[in-house]
């Protein structure tokens, strides 16, 4: 009898576990399916894309035909690509844009520039360039761009006809980059005012020197305009009207003062000496 219940009770046992992991199977079956079928598409995506980047690197659809520029003044395509080494021939996906975008910037005339993979096989490059302003006497002559950025010494082949900025050295600018450009800005900012003002360049500004006062600007027959500091566009239209006089009456100035702060409307004049005089001859 003790054998009888023996083998029942492996009998019942063996029914609890066949029901304990048919309820298993259905309780979790379905989840335990989701992870695998999810766990082989992984598999099968990662395959994919590694077999998908070792066709895209070697096939022969992505290389470089065709590299396209805009935007250029001075720097041009050659002397581009040879900084950054892109040559026809190299494959787009292997192309690193940062890169070559970085390499790009290291020519002195350019400010900025983007390269963008058109796919399948070209690159373009846009391009912006310093835009010169004035020149700043650094030790030697630099560019100086709209911002008041020296980007450049100036080179022999670099013919432009632009105002000096003087009255701040090379220390000046070492020892505080942020101020100097501010005060360049300042300087190229009076510099395009007063070109407003003579729209045939009858009378051309030669250059704008900073002082402990403000600004002066010496024109290029040698007169000197004091400007002191703000109210450009004021002083500047006296200045007219002074030497719009002066001419009407046959003389000239050495010196017109706008600088009075005490009385701003007023201007001192220092005339020039004749042409007699100066030479030491008797009229």
């Amino acid at each position: 009898m003790a054998f009888g219940k023996s083998k029942n009770r492996r009998r019942q046992d063996a029914a609890q576990t066949k029901e304990a992991v048919t309820g298993a199977v259905r309780t979790h079956g379905p989840g335990l399916l989701k992870a695998i079928l999810l766990t082989g598409l992984t598999i099968a995506l990662v395959w994919g894309g590694i077999e998908l980047r070792r066709w895209a690197l070697s096939s022969p659809t992505f290389l470089l035909k065709e590299t396209t520029f805009s935007g250029l003044q001075r720097a041009t395509p050659g002397e581009l690509l040879k900084l950054s080494g892109l040559t026809v021939g190299q494959n787009l996906w292997a192309l690193d844009v940062g890169a070559l975008e970085r390499a790009m910037s290291t020519h002195p005339w350019v400010r900025e520039v983007y390269v963008r993979r058109h796919f399948p096989a070209s690159v373009s490059v846009e391009v912006v360039e310093h835009v010169p302003a004035a020149l700043g006497v650094l030790g030697d002559l630099y560019l100086l761009d709209e911002d008041g950025e020296p980007f450049k010494r100036l080179q022999p082949g670099d013919t432009l006809d632009l105002p000096l900025v003087t009255g701040v050295d090379r220390e000046d600018y070492i020892a505080d980059e942020a101020e100097t450009r501010e005060r360049y800005r300042q300087a190229i900012a009076v510099a395009h005012a007063y070109a407003a003002t003579q729209p045939g360049k009858r009378e051309r500004l030669s250059e704008v020197r900073m002082v402990a006062e403000g600004m002066v600007l010496v024109l290029a027959d040698g007169m000197e305009v004091r400007m002191g500091e703000g109210e450009t566009d004021a002083k500047l239209q006296r200045l007219s009207r002074v030497r719009e006089e002066l001419r009407s009456r046959g003389l000239s100035a050495e010196v017109i003062h706008l600088e009075n702060r005490a009385r701003p409307g007023w201007v001192a004049v220092k005339l020039s000496s004749p042409v007699s005089e100066r030479n030491g001859a008797s009229q």
